[in-house]
């Protein structure tokens, strides 16, 4: 724990060799202008400057006016100050005095104290705290070295900018934890992702430590182990992992691995805990000796990427599920017009395996080779809307029935246009009765008019029909079928059309 030196007035001297020095003999050495500037306050005093070394000893510095501290600036409360990075205040109406005590925080941790006297009772109210809290920010700002302040931003700033660029927090963390060595001058950290269903943290990655470290690490840890840690949503400060009679626990046994300080935060969002990260140092850390509000915000930015990942899997599902669910219905629709249209059965079936077999090797996304395949299931699904005296009549139909039954392919668009956007489905189901040579239906497009789903599908869905029996004649044998296509090459067929489709069925016969 940091100690007040016994002589009070007594500055640390700051070593004038070659090196840098450090951040804290620098506040030491250009603040004594500052305390002269806090005196000049209406009812300030007396004011002095405290140092707290790498050892964790504090020594003041006061300007050649001030008396001596008082008493209620006892180590105890020094102590209390550093270990919280919360100001302290008191009154004495007895003594007619008042006073306090304000953290100068610099590259996460406190490495200084301003201590203030008042010679009124009740001067430092909740505005005079704010204020005097405001001022040695500024105050911070001018002594600590620019070039470290404006690294943190530029880290808290790219911190920001990786987790809100993924949509996967398990990829950022290596970057992240990269940033966080330099920053918190860290050895090593985890990440959990906390599962409320199971009460249990998941690892989801780790930095800093060995093999043999990662393989005693519990990959599902029981959030009960940490004393309610999730539950409280404060951080856990370990000052020490091996100090004896250590009452707090670390939620992994890092202490066996040769750290010391210790700190776990809570990764929050929207209030909601959602996961945990852990700090750890080979060497012992004071209770909140970094500055928890960049800690904080770290946090934050972990938590809300941490749960759009979580969001982002779960939509996901959620939608394969509902594609399942809506192939599932696709192929009952089918199935239910074969039911209907008994002379067609598995005709559906079979003109969706030769069309998926003719698109095999085009270049198509999976999103797009699903919509043909639906396409090709439900291209006559607009015959549901046909009379049954038609779709049924076991003779040739006349003009006026004819006309009627090609509107099965405007009524299936209808029926699908509301509950799919994709094009490939709806091409096949409007236009696979379009010819090339302009002559089809229902909007007599020519050539390449017709999208080429349509061109592919129509093909197959009239070799099919030709190589099936139906009530009316008994089906062609394939080289009949074989040799019609060849003869409406042109006419009703895109020839290069017929001749992949050909060359498909070859390779597919062998």
């Amino acid at each position: 724990m940091p100690h007040v030196s016994s002589n009070g007035s007594q500055a640390l001297d700051v070593q004038r060799s070659g090196r840098e020095p450090d951040p804290a003999s620098d506040i030491l050495a250009r603040g004594t202008n500052w305390l002269r500037i806090l005196k000049k306050h209406d009812g300030i005093a007396q004011a002095w400057l405290g140092l707290i070394d790498a050892k964790g000893s504090i020594a003041w510095k006061a300007d050649r006016h001030s008396g001596q501290m008082p008493s209620q600036f006892s180590a105890p409360t020094v102590q209390d100050v550093i270990r919280r990075g919360k100001p302290f205040t008191f009154r004495d109406h007895g003594e007619l005095v008042s006073g306090g005590l304000f953290p100068i925080s610099h590259g996460g941790r406190v490495v200084g104290l301003v201590a203030l006297l008042s010679e009124q009772s009740d001067y430092f109210k909740p505005d005079a705290v704010g204020w005097i809290s405001a001022l040695i920010e500024i105050i911070t700002t001018e002594l600590v070295p620019g070039k470290r302040v404006g690294q943190m931003r530029d880290d808290e700033y790219n911190i920001s900018r990786l987790m809100q660029a993924t949509l996967d927090v398990r990829d950022a963390l290596p970057a992240l934890f990269e940033i966080l060595v330099d920053l918190l001058e860290a050895d090593a950290f985890t990440v959990l992702h906390y599962l409320p269903s199971s009460g249990q943290l998941e690892l989801l990655g780790t930095h800093g430590l060995e093999a043999a470290s990662l393989a005693k690490l519990n990959f599902k840890i029981d959030a009960g182990m940490v004393g309610g840690f999730i539950n409280a949503r404060q951080p856990l400060w370990i000052e020490d992992l091996q100090a004896p009679f250590m009452q707090d626990q670390p939620i992994n046994r890092l202490d066996e691995e040769g750290f010391r300080g210790y700190l776990a935060l809570p990764l929050l969002a929207h209030d909601v805990p959602v996961g945990a990260m852990e700090i750890a140092w080979r060497s012992p850390r004071q209770s909140n000796a970094w500055r928890m509000d960049l800690l904080q915000g770290i946090a934050d930015q972990v938590a809300y990427a941490m749960e759009r990942t979580y969001t982002v899997r779960d939509l996901r599902l959620e939608n394969a599920q509902l594609i399942t669910r809506y192939n599932a219905m696709i192929e009952g629709l089918s199935r239910a017009l074969e039911l209907r249209d008994l002379e067609t059965v598995g005709h559906t079936r079979r003109v969706s395996t030769w069309t998926m077999r003719l698109i095999e090797h085009m270049p198509m996304s999976p999103e797009e080779r699903e919509a043909v395949k639906q396409g090709a299931l439900l291209h006559d699904i607009g015959k549901l809307g046909i009379p049954d005296a038609i779709l049924l009549k076991p003779g040739s139909l006349t003009p006026q029935e004819r006309r009627v039954m090609e509107q099965h392919v405007v009524y299936g668009y209808n029926i699908l246009a509301p509950v799919t956007q994709m094009r490939h489905t709806l091409d096949i189901t409007l236009y696979h009765h379009e010819r090339w040579d302009g002559k089809g239906y229902p909007h007599a497009l020519t050539r390449e008019q017709i999208p080429i789903m349509a061109r592919l599908f129509a093909v197959v869905d009239v070799f099919d029909a030709l190589t099936s029996d139906r009530p009316y004649r008994t089906a062609w044998s394939h080289s009949q079928a074989i040799e019609y296509l060849r003869q409406e090459s042109g006419r009703q067929f895109d020839p290069e059309v017929v001749e992949l489709f050909l060359t498909v069925m070859k390779k597919w016969r062998g």
